[in-house]
């Protein structure tokens, strides 16, 4: 940026050289919001220049600036006769020894090194300008080498110069512990938050945890109970998918018909229970079934030939009832082996029968009986 020769003008402008630092600041836009007349240019050659046609009030001046850098600028400002007492502030950040010799040699007023806050560096602006630092260094006092670290360094200015920048010094060592202490409280009491909230989410979650375990535990003791029922029930007990295969096959069907679990589940039922001149009907029984539900044989109970691993036939009752499962339909059919209630019927039979043999037998032997009564009765008279 060149310089702005329509900028305002006076004793109460404040020149700024702005280098990345500044800028990142926008200095000059905070600055102008407070009310002050500013003038900001991008290198230290159009600073000078400036200053010296303007008189700024303050000139605050990054020390990374093109050519002419912070602290050849300062010291050029100091040993010109119409601008050494303005007022000087550099801004950098101090990374080494040979960082404090460079401003103490540049003579200037004041020195704050990044980071810091926006608050502090506008009051140290405003202290400037309402109370500049006037001193005049003692001229006996020479020049001052030292060897630091392995470098050897020379401090040209007096006295005053060193006492501004230790105490501007001393003042960011206690704004950064200031801002350090701040970030720990705040850090402790963000710490505080979260374990707070761990432990709620702790407690929460274990809440969550014991009451899933007890629903598993009920549940596992439901499933347990339902498996009892079924594994002692005295009937066979088979549950069939959509598909027809079956999913459930109870200890009772292992018995009544010779297959075990492994060689049901999974299979279709009609090839392992129902003899084969049976099964092309059962099948069709079973696809009206599979589509709406309901059938002849749903919910009522019935009594067919069941068919054994041996290839043995025997009679056996069957209730079949619906039940729906994610769209699809499946049964449960309970089958009851009846061969010895048959055979107790057939039995019954025949008793019953042998009976009737035996009443009608006696009816004719007291009909055959009365008519020979009949006949003597005749004959006696006859005599």
């Amino acid at each position: 940026m060149t310089v702005n020769e329509n900028a305002n003008k006076g004793d109460k402008a404040i020149l700024i050289i702005e280098g990345p630092e500044i800028k990142a600041l926008n200095l000059k836009n905070l600055l102008s919001d407070g009310g002050h007349t500013v003038q900001a240019v991008t290198s230290g050659a159009d600073g000078l220049l400036w200053a010296r046609k303007n008189k700024p009030a303050l000139i605050i001046s990054d020390v990374a600036t093109p050519g002419i850098n912070g602290y050849q600028l300062s010291m050029e400002i100091k040993s010109d006769e119409a601008l050494k007492d303005t007022p000087v502030m550099l801004l950098d950040g101090m990374t080494g020894p040979g960082d404090m010799i460079n401003v103490l040699n540049s003579l200037a007023d004041s020195y704050i090194t990044m980071p810091f806050d926006t608050d502090y560096l506008l009051n140290k602006i405003k202290s400037l300008m309402e109370d500049p630092v006037i001193y005049e260094n003692n001229r006996a006092d020479k020049c001052i080498e030292l060897n630091y670290s392995g470098k050897r360094y020379a401090v040209r200015s007096g006295r005053g110069q060193m006492i501004n920048l230790l105490l501007a010094s001393y003042e960011h060592a206690v704004f950064q512990n200031k801002e350090l202490n701040r970030a720990h409280e705040e850090l402790k009491l963000l710490n505080e938050r979260l374990e707070s909230r761990i432990r709620e989410g702790t407690a929460a979650l274990s809440a969550e945890v014991s009451e899933r375990r007890r629903a598993e535990d009920a549940l596992r003791e439901s499933e347990e109970r339902l498996r009892a029922i079924v594994e002692t029930a005295s009937d066979a007990i088979i549950c069939l998918d959509s598909r027809g295969f079956i999913y459930l096959w109870n200890r009772k069907a292992e018995e009544m018909f010779g297959h075990p679990a492994v060689e049901a589940v999974g299979f279709d039922m009609h090839d392992l229970i129902v003899p084969e001149r049976y099964r092309e009907r059962a099948r069709a029984g079973l696809e009206l079934f599979w589509k709406t539900g309901s059938g002849p044989v749903v919910g009522t109970t019935l009594e067919i030939i069941g068919l054994r691993k041996d290839g043995s036939e025997f009679p056996v009752e069957l209730s079949i009832s619906a039940m729906q499962i994610r769209g699809g339909w499946h049964s449960t059919g309970i089958i009851r082996d009846i061969t010895a209630r048959k055979a107790e019927k057939e039995k019954l039979q025949q008793r019953m029968e042998e009976l009737e043999r035996f009443k009608k037998a006696t009816i004719e032997r007291e009909l055959r009986m009365k008519e020979l009564r009949v006949r003597l009765e005749k004959l006696e008279k006859g005599r």
